[in-house]
């Protein structure tokens, strides 16, 4: 894989599990990795939801070949939020792994 392609910082983001000072359960996304990816923006659609205009949009994020991505985790990419979808490893080479993400619905 040509490091040129990898254009891109993306922040991976898992939730995690923690407590407040009151023993609270908090919601939070913890970061994974920032690793260099490469974006590219496959479709993009508007749908009415609840009344309400919803664009929403699927891209696949590809970054070097890693095996701690798993689906349900989000990407952060120049402030974009992207829910990952189940991860496309490169089994053959090793080189890289695809994750199918859609954005525009959520904040993950």
């Amino acid at each position: 894989m040509r490091a040129g392609d990898l254009n891109r910082r993306v922040r991976i983001e898992q939730r995690g599990q923690g407590q407040d000072d009151l023993g609270q359960p908090i919601d939070a996304w913890a970061e994974v990795a920032t690793v260099w990816c490469n974006v590219r923006m496959l479709t993009g659609k508007e749908t009415l939801t609840s009344g309400t205009d919803v664009g929403t949009a699927s891209a696949s994020i590809r970054i070097r070949y890693r095996t701690d991505i798993a689906n349900g985790m989000r990407a952060v990419v120049d402030n974009v939020i992207f829910n990952i979808g189940a991860p496309l490893p490169d089994l053959a080479g090793r080189e890289y792994v695809d994750l199918p993400c859609t954005t525009g619905s959520n904040n993950g």
